[in-house]
């Protein structure tokens, strides 16, 4: 289900609110937003389809989707499935009974076999890569949202981040807010608990630039995906190949050697030289106050990706309840099982 699957199934069931009308990525849009996520259990999804900066005088070609996680959306990203039967299957991997009967081995046996649609399927071309730009990269061609009135610019809030270890052996799927220094930079908000803050030092101890790839739309479980609490190690693409019970088809980037999933609508790639640091902050969070100014690493942007008509997707962070509240749920409900093996 790519974006544009996604916004169809939406507006077919009632479930999207369309705003025509110009509205401003500096704090006006954020602010619809963020009322339309506190109607609780009547929010819609919300398409900005004329977004502008009206400071600079930019009119993006490129429309905004967000609140796309609510209650009425949950089962449609979830294959209309119960969450409680996803974390059933999840609970029977952890915890395989033996087999008595010659059926109970079918069953074991289709079980196992699913197994194999977890692994990511390299091709060679994606739709993320329908136009290519390498020279005059310009990161205000998204809709980029600044939200709250002290936040230290605008911020990518909807961004799969995607990197991997220095040997290559572990990758990882984060979502971390990353905030817009210039045309061609970006301030990576991962904090020290997180995987690519390990994966950072090793690049720093070996003095190499670690290669960097930041998705954006696609699929919107590749976003819940992003947010899931896997163990260290495990590639957050097996649990989207399990859920949707194929694997999740990926393209290598064109300047670094990071792979995307290849129907996603737009990819920035780039390397953070481990030693270049710069203030991130300040930022709207979601305690209700703003998060303080901080020394993070930097992505130099290489290039950008995106589809021939892509969509950008982007969250309010805030004082919940807001959209994370509904991914949170998700998480609760399917990750009990592993919670409760760890007890």
């Amino acid at each position: 289900m790519n974006s544009l699957q996604f916004i169809k199934v939406l507006k077919e069931k009632g479930l999207l609110r369309v705003i025509e009308e110009e509205v401003d990525v500096n704090l006006e849009i954020g602010h619809i937003a963020y009322v339309e996520a506190k109607k609780g259990d009547t929010q819609k999804a919300l398409l900005f389809t004329s977004p502008v900066d009206r400071e600079k005088g930019i009119k993006y070609q490129t429309p905004l989707l967000m609140n796309i996680f609510n209650k009425a959306t949950l089962k449609l990203i979830f294959n209309n499935r119960e969450l409680e039967e996803i974390a059933n299957e999840i609970e029977e991997l952890l915890k395989p009974k033996k087999p008595k009967t010659f059926m109970d081995k079918i069953d074991s046996f289709k079980k196992l076999w699913k197994i194999k649609n977890v692994f990511p399927k390299e091709v060679k071309r994606g739709e993320c890569q329908d136009v290519i730009i390498t020279d005059n990269i310009d990161l205000e061609m998204m809709p980029i949202l600044k939200t709250w009135p002290k936040d230290g610019g605008k911020f990518i809030t909807m961004g799969q981040v995607y990197t991997k270890s220095l040997d290559g052996e572990v990758v990882n799927v984060g979502m971390y807010r990353l905030q817009v220094y210039d045309k061609t930079r970006l301030g990576l908000h991962w904090q020290i608990h997180k995987d690519s803050t390990h994966f950072f030092h090793q690049y720093k101890k070996a003095k190499k630039p670690m290669p960097v790839s930041i998705a954006i739309g696609g699929d919107p479980l590749y976003s819940w995906c992003a947010t899931a609490p896997l163990p260290f190690g495990i590639n957050e693409l097996f649990l989207y190949g399990f859920i949707r019970n194929r694997p999740a088809e990926v393209v290598k980037s064109i300047t670094n050697d990071i792979y995307i999933p290849k129907d996603v609508d737009f990819v920035i790639e780039g390397y953070c030289n481990p030693e270049e640091l710069e203030i991130e902050g300040m930022f709207g969070d979601h305690t209700g106050y703003y998060t303080l100014k901080e020394e993070y690493p930097v992505l130099n942007v290489t290039a950008i990706t995106h589809k021939k008509e892509p969509y950008f997707y982007a969250t309010v962070v805030g004082k919940p309840p807001l959209e994370d509240k509904y991914m949170g749920y998700a998480t609760e409900r399917i990750f009990l099982p592993l919670l409760q093996t760890q007890t």
